[in-house]
């Protein structure tokens, strides 16, 4: 059975154009497309790629029997990259998805795929990035205790915004009941309080570290945040303040008081950190980073002007 022929006459049929008005579509004479639906002669494989994307299936699709055709290009591509997994893929399924978006005619079902093909996206990701966190964490957890830390406190932060804070929160207080006397240990456990969404328990795993750690500057940065999450916010000033002293190079506190600041409207003083951050990523040669600062510290002045 000559099953693309078959295919053609069907979803041609499926999208009520006429013989003529597929074969102005692929730039062919209406003979053509007649001798492709009769079996007579088989299309140029250059023109399977379009001929697919217009009945909206893959080109496997047809010489299968009976393919179900798609609604649109933009579900056929979603078909795709569920197979693949490829991020070209993706890409391509979301652009297509979008055009629908903004030419006003995507269906509730379209918008329900577009959502789909994020979501799958996002658990793509989330397993390359707990994957690409393992590797440096078991390649650095001998050689280098800082980038270890700085890692594992980056897969907390990810597992927390997944919903997996309470289980960092439970496994970071075990790994400091075994190792007390590590101040990252503390800070491990600070962080995880703290994204874990207890700023309370943010702050008292802070007080009680300072009380052995008084000079770090992190442990500072943690209690800020936690005071300002509690609306303390002369309390998180004094711990920022304290981070800052501590290290001139060190930017995280910077960064809560700016967003603190215009938080409560000071705009001016907003600002004033803002450009403190780019100067200091600047003399450090981050000046990608610096950016963001500069054009922050610029739209905390325009709201003074504006």
């Amino acid at each position: 059975m000559n099953h693309l022929a078959d295919n053609l006459r069907r979803l041609r049929l499926n999208k009520k154009w006429t013989q003529e008005q597929l074969a102005e579509k692929l730039g062919v004479s209406a003979q053509a497309v007649s001798r492709w639906e009769t079996g007579a002669t088989c299309p140029d494989v250059m023109l399977l790629p379009q001929m697919a994307e217009l009945f909206g299936v893959l080109v496997d699709d047809l010489f299968r029997p009976s393919p179900k055709g798609y609604e649109n290009n933009a579900r056929r591509l979603l078909a795709v990259y569920e197979h693949s997994h490829k991020p070209e893929d993706f890409l391509a399924a979301a652009e297509e998805f979008e055009k629908l978006i903004k030419a006003g005619t995507a269906a509730a079902e379209d918008w329900r795929c577009y959502g789909l093909i994020h979501e799958y996206m996002a658990y793509h990701c989330i397993r390359k990035a707990t994957g690409s966190y393992q590797q440096a964490m078991d390649r650095s957890r001998c050689t280098d205790p800082e980038l270890y830390h700085r890692t594992l406190r980056q897969s907390i932060l990810l597992r927390c915004r997944i919903g997996e804070g309470e289980t960092c929160i439970r496994e970071r207080g075990a790994a400091l009941q075994e190792r007390p006397d590590s101040v990252q240990a503390w800070i491990d456990l600070a962080h995880a309080c703290f994204f874990g969404g207890q700023p309370e328990k943010t702050l008292e795993t802070c007080e009680k570290a300072l009380e052995k750690f008084p000079e770090e500057g992190l442990l500072h940065v943690y209690a800020g945040d936690a005071c300002r999450a509690l609306k303390d916010h002369d309390r998180a000033f004094i711990h920022w303040q304290k981070a800052a002293e501590l290290d001139n190079k060190y930017v995280d506190a910077l960064f809560s008081m700016a967003f603190c600041r215009e938080e409560l409207g000071q705009y001016e003083k907003a600002a004033r950190n803002w450009e403190d951050i780019a100067r200091r990523l600047e003399e450090q040669g981050m000046e990608e980073e610096a950016k963001m600062p500069r054009n922050m510290a610029e739209k905390c002045r325009a709201k003074l002007f504006g």
